[in-house]
């Protein structure tokens, strides 16, 4: 009878601690305002290296970059915004406002561990972000971001979960400039 106590003790202590490793926080920076209302904004690819990524299929994730960049695009388009244009870093930058970054780390986590102790926090992915708003004329950084997401309760693939985590990051660039005091 005991034994069956503890087991119980356990289990509700265990189901209320929450992840095990906490969530690095999101970081935001505004060094200048800007209003982007009406304004031309370019989104770079962010630059990515696919062989810095763990625990996903490689082929799958080499696009990361190219994808959160239309990302961004498309929930600033849904914002209203009627100029965001996706351009490589190699192109001529005609517009007033950039964002540019890097994707620092891609971590697909393990499935399993998340379809079995999801409670605990086991098997969660992660996906690391930095990058900078740039006035283009002025080449000012406007804006300095570091986002990282993690997907403790997925039951999605590996590759999904972290398809998923590069979209909530892109929803979160996308309302740093949104949310920018004017």
């Amino acid at each position: 009878m005991k034994a069956i106590g503890c087991l119980i003790l356990s289990f509700f202590a265990l189901a209320g601690c929450g992840p095990i490793l906490p969530n690095t926080p999101s970081m935001v920076v505004r060094t200048y305002p800007f209003n982007p209302a009406g304004k031309m904004i370019l989104i770079q690819y962010f630059d990515f290296n696919p062989a810095l990524a763990t625990n996903v299929d490689r082929p799958s994730v080499e696009k990361f970059g190219e994808l959160i960049a239309f990302d961004i695009q498309k929930y600033l388009k849904r914002a209203g915004f009627k100029n965001p244009l996706v351009v490589q870093a190699k192109e001529p930058l005609e517009g007033n406002f950039l964002i540019k970054g890097t994707i620092t780390e891609v971590s697909g986590g393990n499935l399993q561990q998340r379809k079995y102790l999801e409670l605990l926090g086991f098997g969660a992915t992660e996906v690391k972000v930095v990058g900078e708003v740039l006035d283009i004329k002025t080449s000012l950084s406007l804006v300095a971001f570091s986002f990282t997401k993690r997907s403790h309760y997925s039951r999605k693939g590996n590759e999904a979960a972290v398809r998923e985590n590069i979209g909530e990051i892109a929803q979160e660039i996308a309302r740093v400039i949104l949310q920018n005091p004017r």
